[in-house]
């Protein structure tokens, strides 16, 4: 028997990794609806990029804990350093994490890909924060997340 474990253990150790396209990750069956659904376009609900290490997550806008249910009427699509960055603004921006959640609402009212008003409402709000930092956000957690945005609210500057 240890040399059937033994055997099982270095074919697991042999398999080279495989690299993932970004496009044919695994999500929950609501999440890929809404990915069909809403059409993100390499970037989630909050403007960060979509990449290899920055996968699209679920995102409860009523919470578990709350009650809220994994079902597309409660749910926001959010790359992973998105979700981490709104849950920092959920413990210590409430006034900027309730603006998000509302946001997301108005995307989950228009049943549809994002419209025009709304992507200005996000990129507006990704200005507001990481650029002219009107929520008062820690310049160490600003630093932090940038990268992972999308470099749209950029070029809205310089109009």
């Amino acid at each position: 028997m240890k040399k059937n474990r033994q055997g099982k253990r270095n074919h697991y150790r042999r398999k080279k990794r495989e690299e993932v396209d970004i496009h044919e990750k695994t999500y929950s069956n609501v999440l890929t609806r809404m990915i069909d659904k809403y059409e993100p376009d390499d970037e989630d609900w909050m403007g960060f990029k979509l990449s290899n290490n920055n996968a699209y997550t679920f995102h409860h806008i009523r919470e578990r804990r709350a009650g809220g249910k994994e079902e597309m009427e409660n749910g926001a699509i959010l790359t992973r350093f998105a979700h981490q960055f709104l849950n920092y603004l959920d413990l210590h921006n409430k006034r900027a994490y309730n603006d998000y959640q509302a946001i997301f609402r108005q995307i989950n009212k228009n049943k549809g890909p994002i419209p025009d008003d709304l992507l200005e409402d996000i990129y507006g709000m990704m200005l507001d924060i990481f650029y002219y930092n009107d929520y008062r956000i820690s310049n160490r957690e600003l630093d932090y997340y940038e990268p992972f945005t999308d470099a749209r609210p950029k070029t809205l500057i310089k109009k």
